[in-house]
């Protein structure tokens, strides 16, 4: 196991301590935020933002950045909108499809970093401007049809949470397993506090960023699924605001952009936390255009913080 598990979920307690100030300042303050609608709402969003936020960590934790999610989020509702048809199998294939599309995705990206020692900035933003194009092509505007059997199911509620919402919850215990329990996840951390150290510990550096960049790609791509079940058709631009809110929702949580610190739990709280701020302002009829303002302010605010907390450790 990568460093104490309770050391993670200790770095995640701010974004926890926000997290229930603001719930319960809404609860207060807005009548309209304690109904049931409301709440489902709100988990619903968060499920997409907080499984793009899982891919968006692996790739902070190893010292990188994927700004090509958003593209692969798009392209993959558009898939799914396009391919599912009538039949479950149909929409199964579309799945497949997707997943496929983001880990060759991921696997340019990879190479690009690895081979041609591109910055990931700059490789997963051409990359994302690529597939944007190719979503744009396909369907200009907002188009298809996601076969309604599949959303349905996405939709089904066990309890008071959907299959989508579960699905999410286990994608955060896989990763979880994955990044504490086996020696993928110890390489990932250890290459995000030095590749040299990494590779002179005898890890396969190269091989395991290229594995890191095509796991990105699939999960971004899964989170489009759920969105396709959500919104019932393909757009090209509907991935758009993921790119930096999953980068947003890491670093409220705790996680380094300089890598090897912090957890996914974190940045689940952190995904909440940034629906809700969406949420709270919709409910106060507030515009869209200072919902951009606020997560701004909460990400600076976040890097703020975590650079003090840096030098006061060192």
């Amino acid at each position: 196991m990568t460093g104490s598990v309770k050391k993670q979920v200790k770095q995640a307690v701010p974004s926890m301590a926000v997290l229930g100030v603001m719930i319960a300042a809404a609860a207060i303050l807005s009548p309209t935020f304690r109904n049931a609608y409301n709440i489902r709402n709100i988990a619903a969003q968060a499920a997409v933002l907080s499984v793009v936020a899982i891919a968006q960590c692996k790739v902070l934790f190893i010292g990188g950045i994927d700004m090509s999610v958003s593209s692969v989020i798009s392209f993959s509702t558009i898939l799914v909108a396009l391919f599912s048809r009538d039949t479950m199998h149909a929409a199964l294939f579309s799945i497949l499809l997707a997943l496929a599309a983001g880990a060759l995705t991921g696997l340019i990206n990879g190479i690009g970093i690895v081979t041609f020692q591109i910055p990931a900035m700059i490789i997963t933003i051409s990359t994302q401007a690529f597939l944007k194009g190719i979503c744009l092509i396909l369907m200009p505007g907002s188009g298809g049809k996601v076969n309604a059997e599949f959303a349905a199911f996405l939709k089904t509620r066990i309890g008071i949470l959907n299959i989508s919402i579960l699905l999410a919850i286990a994608m955060y215990i896989l990763a979880f397993f994955i990044l504490h329990y086996t020696r993928f996840g110890r390489n990932i951390y250890a290459i995000g506090n030095g590749e040299v150290y990494a590779e002179q510990s005898g890890i396969k550096v190269k091989k395991n960023i290229l594995i890191v960049y095509m796991i990105s790609g699939m999960i971004a791509a899964f989170a489009g699924v759920l969105l396709s079940a959500r919104i019932s058709t393909g757009n090209p631009l509907v991935g758009d605001s993921y790119a930096m809110d999953s980068v947003a929702a890491a670093v409220v949580g705790g996680v380094s952009m300089n890598g090897g610190v912090g957890s996914v739990v974190g940045a689940f709280f952190g995904a909440v936390i940034l629906t809700l701020i969406n949420n709270i302002m919709n409910n106060m009829g507030i515009s869209p255009y200072f919902q951009y303002i606020a997560k701004g302010i909460v990400l600076v605010a976040s890097l703020m913080i975590f650079q003090i907390k840096r030098k006061e450790i060192k």
